[in-house]
């Protein structure tokens, strides 16, 4: 009767250390660690999302896929043909326009509530990725929900704006990412003060190594 009294409390102390784990568990999941800042400290909220891949679609299209950019593959060779669109705009130089989907996977629960939504920024040509004057967020599609559970990866459309002088590539985009515009306000106000874009946000992608062929 001692060692069943024994063994039926042990199995309740085990069962209180693990709810008390379970308390205080990181709040993406046992499989989404704290994601580092660029100094390499842990961020002060887990990052929300993964920027798995990035389709270059052809032309307007939303399934055509003209190229594809991962994590192992930031090099995209692009041509006047496959672009949203094509402004010139002086007598040597043009706009490109090239339309872009993210595979979006959420790894950890947000920080923050996002009722209108969130970013998906592009970082233009004109500063450093890290610099929020040159952050574009949502600058041709409206700001999408994101509600998808942790493990589940959504579709979202963006743009890549593009400059060239005689032909050649200019002004580049330098950073596609993902903002939850409540979390980037809080880790850039004081106590916390985080200065940088990346630190701020929830996934970014880059380099994103561009070549270009006038092809028309």
């Amino acid at each position: 009767m001692t060692l069943q009294k024994t063994l039926a409390g042990l199995s309740i102390l085990l069962v209180v250390v693990a709810l008390s784990c379970t308390d205080h568990s990181n709040p993406g999941g046992p499989e989404q660690p704290d994601c580092l800042r660029i100094n390499g400290t842990p961020r002060l909220y887990p990052c929300e999302f993964e920027i798995v891949q990035i389709d270059v679609m052809r032309g307007s299209s939303n399934t055509d896929v003209y190229a594809a950019l991962t994590p192992g593959n930031h090099n995209v060779h692009l041509l006047t043909t496959t672009a949203f669109s094509y402004d010139r705009t002086g007598t040597t130089t043009a706009t490109l326009v090239y339309k872009i989907r993210l595979h979006v996977k959420r790894i950890a629960r947000p920080a923050f509530a996002t009722p209108a939504g969130y970013w998906i920024s592009e970082s233009v040509a004109g500063g450093e990725p890290d610099d929020p004057s040159v952050l574009w967020p949502n600058r041709y599609y409206p700001a999408p929900q994101l509600n998808m559970a942790i493990g589940e990866t959504s579709l979202v459309f963006s743009r890549l704006t593009y400059s060239t002088l005689d032909g050649l590539l200019q002004g580049q985009p330098t950073m596609v990412s993902i903002q939850n515009p409540v979390t980037y306000q809080t880790l850039a106000d004081p106590p916390y003060n985080y200065a940088l874009v990346r630190d701020r946000s929830e996934a970014y992608y880059l380099p994103i190594n561009a070549t270009y062929s006038d092809d028309r």
